[in-house]
């Protein structure tokens, strides 16, 4: 059972929402009940876009309340790198997250379908664009992507280092590390 009262997931689509929620049910005991999904485009509109315009408003909402809540940001890179855009996101918060502060930057390279991919056990190159997205991207929506989440989970809650990740995810899990003791 998470320490969290709430756990506010701000993502561009249903993919990132089934990845993330997944995670934090199978791996932390999260309840349903627990976890708030900001209603996303879905089709209408950049996710990415959402995503940037949302933050503030949500980061505001996470600061305010007096009982403990976790708010994950979940963008893809795409053709930035991984630190440009945990910069943009930073640039959006006034004042600047602190150390301690229970915000997340969970930011797969081009889409979170490289990071199925990995889990399905492929050699990846976070560089291609394409490839993933065109073979897991139904995947990605269903509940058939489970059991490569739970793995993840179950490797990240007994501390196992994983083989070989691609440096996006490595990104993400030292993120988690950050908000891990809230769960």
């Amino acid at each position: 059972m998470s320490k969290a009262s709430q756990i506010i997931i701000l993502c561009e689509d249903r993919a990132h929402e089934i990845f993330v929620t997944r995670f934090l049910k199978k791996g932390w005991g999260v309840k349903p009940r627990t976890i708030r999904v900001v209603p996303y485009p879905g089709g209408k509109g950049s996710g990415k876009r959402f995503v940037l315009e949302k933050f503030p408003e949500e980061a505001k909402a996470c600061r305010s309340r007096h009982a403990a809540t976790i708010l994950l940001v979940i963008q893809d890179a795409d053709e930035f790198s991984v630190d440009q855009v945990r910069a943009g996101l930073a640039a959006k918060l006034l004042p600047p997250r602190d150390e301690t502060e229970p915000i997340a930057y969970i930011i797969p390279k081009w889409h979170i379908e490289t990071w199925i991919a990995y889990l399905a056990g492929e050699l990846i190159n976070e560089e291609e664009k394409n490839i993933y997205k065109n073979k897991y991207g139904a995947l990605s929506e269903r509940k058939d992507v489970h059991p490569l989440i739970d793995r993840l989970a179950d490797t990240c809650r007994k501390n196992i280092e994983l083989e070989s990740p691609p440096d996006s995810l490595v990104a993400a899990c030292e993120e988690f590390t950050r908000i891990r003791h809230l769960l």
